[in-house]
C-alpha cells in the first residue's frame, strides 16, 4: 500500500487528480493539505473536501495549509479556475475545513511517523514544502519521493529565455511563479524529487467531449462533478490553444503528476538536472528550468519529466471515471 500526502490548490485539474488517487486501491491518502493558487487556501481546502466527499472518501482528512506565499505578494488564478476554483459553481462541502491543525505541522508529524514511506504530491505552489523545510531541512530525504507540478522543463542547451516557448505562454508555470522563493528552496534541497511541469503537461490538451461522454453514459458522480466545474476552464484552454474545428479542449496538468507517481511506466522520457532560476525581463516573473549540469556541479540533481504516454494517461483517467462508486 502506497502512502501519499497531497498538497493542492484545488481547482479543476486538481479535482481530477484527487479522484485518480481516491480510486486507487493501492493508495492510502494520509492527508490532503491545501495551498493558495487556483483560489484561496481556505477555498482550496473546502474544494478538496467536496471532491473527496463526492467520491465517497469521507475517511481522507483535509487540512488547511498556506494561505500566502513566503515573501512575495499573493496571486491567484480566478481567470482560469473561477473565483472559487470550481468554475464559479459555488459548490461547498457540508462542513468547511477547520483552520487548525496547521497542515505543515501535520506533514511534519506524518513524516516523523512514516519516515521513508511517504510519497508527497505537490500540485500547487510549493509553499507548504518550503515552510516544512525551514523546520526540517532534511525533509525531502525523509520522504520516499516528492512529485511536483512545476518547472518549465529542460531548457535548451545555453537557452537564456526558456519561457518563450509557446507551451509556456499561457499561465507560464504559476505553481512556481506564485511563490518562487518556495520553489527555489525545494529545488535546492536533496531528495528523490520529480518535476512534471508545463513542458510536458501542456502537450496533453483533452477534448471536453471526453469527459462529457463519460458523465452522460455512466451518470457517475465524480465524472458529473468534473463536467460541472470545467465549463469555464475548457473555455480558457480553447481560447488559449485554438483547435481545428473550434473543438473545446482542457488541460489535465495535475493528473500527469499522479500518473508519473502511480504509473512510472507512463513516463517515456526524463532527465536528471539541477534547477536554475530565469527571469523574464518584460514581466519580472521568475521561473525554474532544468539546466545541463556543470563540470563541477554542486546543485542537487532532480528528475525532470520531458515526455509521457498521453494515451496511457487518458486510459487511466477514463477507467477511473467510468468506475461506479463506492471506490472503497
Amino acid at each position: 500500500m502506497r502512502k501519499v500526502v497531497v498538497d493542492t490548490d484545488t481547482g479543476v485539474d486538481d479535482a481530477l487528480a484527487l479522484m485518480l488517487l481516491a480510486a486507487d486501491p493501492e493508495v492510502e491518502i494520509l492527508a490532503v493539505i491545501s495551498v493558495f493558487g487556483n483560489c484561496t487556501g481556505e477555498r482550496a481546502a473546502d474544494n478538496a473536501r467536496y471532491v473527496l466527499d463526492t467520491c465517497g472518501r469521507t475517511d481522507v482528512p483535509v487540512y488547511r495549509g498556506s494561505d500566502v506565499p513566503i515573501r512575495q505578494e499573493l496571486r491567484l488564478n480566478p481567470g482560469i479556475h473561477g473565483e472559487d476554483g470550481f468554475g464559479n459553481t459555488g459548490l461547498r462541502p457540508q462542513t468547511s475545513v477547520a483552520a487548525e491543525p496547521d497542515g505543515v505541522a501535520v506533514l511534519l508529524e506524518l513524516v516523523a511517523a512514516h519516515e521513508g514511506e511517504i510519497d508527497y504530491l505537490a500540485i500547487g505552489p510549493q509553499t507548504n514544502l518550503a515552510r516544512a523545510l525551514e523546520i526540517e531541512p532534511a525533509l525531502l530525504e525523509k520522504l520516499r519521493s516528492t512529485t511536483i507540478v512545476g518547472t518549465l522543463g529542460p531548457a535548451l542547451y545555453r537557452d537564456t529565455a526558456p519561457w518563450a516557448d509557446r507551451r509556456f505562454r499561457v499561465s507560464r508555470d504559476p505553481n512556481v511563479t506564485f511563490d518562487i522563493d518556495a520553489a527555489e528552496a525545494v529545488a535546492g534541497s536533496v531528495g528523490n524529487v520529480t518535476w512534471c511541469g508545463p513542458y510536458v503537461t501542456r502537450q496533453a490538451l483533452v477534448p471536453e467531449d471526453f469527459f462529457l461522454e463519460i458523465a452522460q453514459t455512466t451518470g457517475h458522480e465524480p465524472a458529473a462533478l468534473i463536467t460541472k466545474i470545467s465549463a469555464d476552464y475548457a473555455g480558457f484552454y480553447t481560447r488559449s490553444y485554438p483547435q481545428p474545428g473550434d473543438e473545446r479542449v482542457m488541460g489535465i496538468n495535475d493528473s500527469m503528476a499522479v500518473a508519473a507517481l502511480l504509473r512510472p511506466d507512463l513516463v517515456t522520457a526524463s532527465v536528471q538536472r539541477p534547477l536554475q532560476t530565469f527571469e523574464d525581463p518584460e514581466t519580472g516573473d521568475r521561473y525554474l528550468a532544468g539546466v545541463h549540469p556543470a563540470r563541477d556541479e554542486h546543485r542537487p540533481l532532480h528528475t525532470v519529466v520531458v515526455d509521457m504516454n498521453f494515451d496511457g494517461v487518458l486510459d487511466m483517467i477514463g477507467e477511473t471515471l467510468r468506475r461506479p462508486l463506492p471506490w472503497r
